[in-house]
């Protein structure tokens, strides 16, 4: 089984991001769960939601404690929460970061993890004019980790966001998926 965990804020979209993610799993025959963890944060809170998959049923009902991949929506949250935590040896870390740090860099090498990055806030102004990462980090992570594909995500994608909006988000997933990189 492998787990991911998603870092944001509140308003950011890291629940629907973690279910698109699940659904995209699902539409590549595997088996899957998204959840989130939180209280009653308000707007720009710290938010954490998590997804599992597998190529078989999944009885585990708990919080995940030792992601195999940790994606970070905002790049703020690597100095004030516990991002890093638990990540499991040879994991994947993949962050929204203008440019890839000395700092970034160390945390990964001391944790033995590999990280990717790429600046999706960048992109998604460049797009739409809102810094609406979600589908770009979620194309980034499709590439990094191979639990799902590009085209799976696509198409979940246009289904919860039709018309315009759906193809818009279909493009951003294909953008993260190209311009992710390891730091």
């Amino acid at each position: 089984m492998q787990e991911v965990r998603f870092h944001g804020r509140a308003g950011q979209g890291i629940l629907t991001a973690s279910r698109l993610f699940a659904q995209a799993a699902v539409m590549d025959g595997k088996y899957a769960q998204a959840f989130p963890e939180f209280g009653p944060e308000r707007l720009g809170a710290p938010v954490t939601a998590f997804a599992r998959i597998d190529d078989a049923p999944i009885e585990i009902r708990s919080q995940v404690y030792s992601p195999n991949a940790v994606a970070v929506f905002e790049d703020s949250l690597l100095t004030s929460v516990p991002v890093m935590r638990g990540l499991v040896q040879k994991g994947l870390f993949v962050v929204n970061t203008p440019q890839a740090s000395n700092s970034l860099k160390r945390m990964g090498e001391e944790a033995g993890v590999s990280v990717f990055v790429l600046d999706a806030s960048k992109m998604a102004m460049d797009l739409v004019g809102t810094p609406t990462v979600s589908t770009i980090m979620l194309g980034a992570l499709a590439n990094v980790s191979g639990l799902v594909s590009a085209d799976s995500l696509e198409t979940v994608v246009r289904q919860r966001f039709r018309g315009n909006l759906g193809e818009v988000n279909a493009k951003m997933i294909r953008i993260g998926f190209k311009e992710v990189h390891q730091s």
